[in-house]
This record gives structure tokens, sequence and C-alpha cells, in this order.
């Protein structure tokens, strides 16, 4: 009797420190959870933010915090910016290591072929000069007229983009699936980052009022990060092979690089610091400001989707619009021509001017611009910031 009451009273205690185990357990998933959706709601920007407008910071502090969100937008779109420019002009060493219908030259940029520029046939199977995007003094003669044979053996469409014509012959009616899937995906941070401009603009405007330099980094994130990460993912995918796989991975790859500023905020911004923002934001905001923000914001997202699916599907007939190479060599002798160095102005400039409309159509519908003035001063600032 006595073993079995011993037993028991073993039982129960086991039985007890399994339902604390579980309770641990319990609180601690709450709290990651917790803590997953501050981070993800409110980022980087809403801490610097909420630091500049606190009673008691002087007007020093306040603009430095916010030049630092400044900065940090301004890498993050020097990082995408990088990305379009690598993807579009590829550097090289010989000519095996460019794509299919280009050769291996130099650039404005490089001034010499070790490392080189990998640019379209077009321009040594024409044997000209295009003043602009490529130049040539950093090549020899010998050097030209090697480039000229290779292009002459290897250039199978000596008038279109050959990486281009073989990926839109290789895609398939899954591809197609892939891709717009893969859109999806890379615009994900892109549209987390508008609702966070949309918090953080009615924060702002509740607790100090909309400063200048707000007003400029608002700009840039719901704007320029967007145009940058669409003509990013669509750079990196036209680099690569029109693949399921490559699809995927490249919009991975861009929905990671255009979610840095959340990362930094989960470095630097401690967890009581977020808790303290979670309270500023819930006791400030406007609900159903929130609520027409977040649909304004899903419109905009399916909008990017939408420009990222039909530059990568229309590359080739885009460049003969926003190509500045395929125009000036079109307009010497009357061919149409698709140069593959036009790939980056059809990546920059087709998202840039679709964005550009839907930004003025959400300046004259926004319900805080309650005048034409207001609307007026809107539109002509958010051209103000594309131009520069």
């Amino acid at each position: 009797v006595e073993r079995l009451v011993e037993v028991e009273k073993r039982l129960q205690e086991l039985n007890d420190e399994t339902k604390e185990r579980e309770r641990t357990m319990t609180s601690t998933i709450k709290d990651m959870v917790a803590s997953s959706k501050t981070q993800k709601a409110h980022g980087i920007h809403m801490a610097l933010m909420v630091s500049a407008t606190e009673e008691g910071v002087g007007r020093t502090k306040s603009v430095c915090l916010q030049l630092v969100s400044i900065a940090i937008i301004s890498v993050q779109l020097m990082v995408l910016y990088t990305i379009m420019w690598e993807s579009s002009s590829s550097r090289c060493m010989e000519h095996a290591d460019c794509k299919a219908g280009e050769f291996c030259g130099s650039s404005w940029l490089y001034h010499r072929t070790s490392p080189g520029a990998c640019m379209d046939c077009l321009y040594a199977l024409e044997n000209r000069e295009i003043s602009g995007f490529f130049d040539f003094s950093g090549m020899s003669g010998e050097l030209w007229t090697e480039s000229i044979k290779y292009c002459n053996a290897t250039d199978v469409f000596p008038t279109r983009c050959d990486h281009l014509v073989h990926n839109r012959d290789i895609l398939s009616g899954a591809g197609v699936m892939v891709l717009g899937f893969s859109a999806v995906i890379a615009l994900i941070p892109a549209i987390q980052d508008l609702d966070q401009c949309n918090d953080e603009q009615l924060v702002m405007i509740a607790r100090h009022g909309l400063s200048p330099l707000f007003y400029v980094s608002h700009r840039l994130r719901f704007y320029l990060v967007p145009l940058f990460v669409v003509g990013a993912t669509a750079a990196l995918i036209l680099s690569n092979a029109f693949t399921s796989q490559d699809f995927l991975l490249n919009g991975l790859a861009i929905g990671f690089a255009s979610s840095i500023d959340d990362m930094l905020s989960f470095f630097f911004v401690t967890k009581a610091r977020r808790e303290r923002i979670e309270g500023v934001v819930e006791t400030t905001l406007d609900q159903q400001e929130r609520v027409a923000g977040w649909k304004r914001n899903r419109l905009y997202g399916i909008t990017l989707a939408l420009t990222l699916f039909v530059t990568v599907l229309f590359c080739e007939d885009l460049i003969q619009i926003f190509g500045d190479d395929s125009r000036r060599v079109y307009q010497e002798d009357g061919v149409r021509r698709t140069s593959c160095a036009d790939i980056l102005d059809v990546t920059w400039e087709f998202p840039g001017c679709l964005i550009y409309f839907v930004a003025l159509l959400m300046s004259a519908f926004n319900e805080r611009n309650t005048t034409w003035r207001k609307v007026a001063q809107d539109a002509l600032m958010t051209l103000l910031i594309k131009v520069l």
C-alpha cells in the first residue's frame, strides 16, 4: 500500500510538472507570436518616427532621426538598383561568360574588358558606336575583330535579343502560373511596407503634424521602393532561364532584399521598445483610416504584381517602345531591332510610368486631400521625387 501511495504521489508530481511545462511553452509561443506581429506591423521607420515625435526631444535630434530613416531607404534603393544594373549588364571576362546573343565588351562604367560588360551582338555585327550606354574605347582593334567573329558565329537572331527569344520559347503554361505566384511573393514585403507607411503617416499627423523630411521619406517608400522592387525582380528574372525554379528563387531573393528595414527593427529595437511603439500606435490610430489605407495598398499591390508580370512576359515588345538604343538604331536605318541592352530601360521606365499614374490617382482620391490645391500639391511633390 505504501508503495502504491508513493507511485501515485510521483505520478501526480509528474502530471503537475507536465502541466507547468505546457503553460510555459504556451506563454513562450504567445510572446513569440506577439513579438512577430509587432515586428511585422511596425518596423525601424516607425520606431524612428515615434522617437522623433516624443515630448522633450529637441529639433536637432528629431531631424537626425528622420535623416536616419531616409538613409536606410537610400541604402535599400541602392541595393535594389545594383541588382537591376548587374542583372541587365552583367560583368564578364570573356565572351563565353555572356548570355546568348551577347559578347564581352567595355562599357562606360568599366572602360576595360577585364572585366568588361556583356553587350548585345547588334553593335558588333553593325560595327557602329552608339553613344550613351556603351563605350568601345576600351577595346583594341584586335578585340573588336574577335568580337565581330564571335557574334557572326553565335548570334542566331541578329535583330532580336537571343536569350529573350530562347526564354519565351521554353516557357510553359505552368511556368506562367509560377511567374504570377513569384510576382506576388516578391511584392508581399513591399505591400507590408506600404501598410507601415500608412500607419506611420497617421501617427505622425496625430502626434506632430506632417514634417517635410517625413513627407520625403514616406513618398520614397510609397512609390520609389515598389518601383525598384518591381524593376529588380523583373531584371533578375529576365537575366536567367524562364523556369519555375528560377522564377520562385528570384522572387524569394528580392522579397528578402526588400525587407531590410524589418530585419533592422528586429536587430536594433528592443522588445520593450516595440511594446511601447505598439501602445502608441493603438492609442493614436484611427481604425477607419487604417482600413481605407489597407484597401488602397491591396489595389496598389495588385497593380504592381500585374506590372511585373507584363514586364517579364512582354519585355521584347516593350523594348521597341522604351528602349533607347533600339529607337536610336531604328531612326538610323529604319530596321526594327530589340537590343538586350534595353532590358534595363524596360524594367525601369515601364513600371515607373504605371506607378506614377497610380500615384496621381491615389493623390486625387485620397480622403486626406480635401481640396484640389492639396491634390495638386501632393501630385507635384510626387512628380518631383520621381524626377529626382
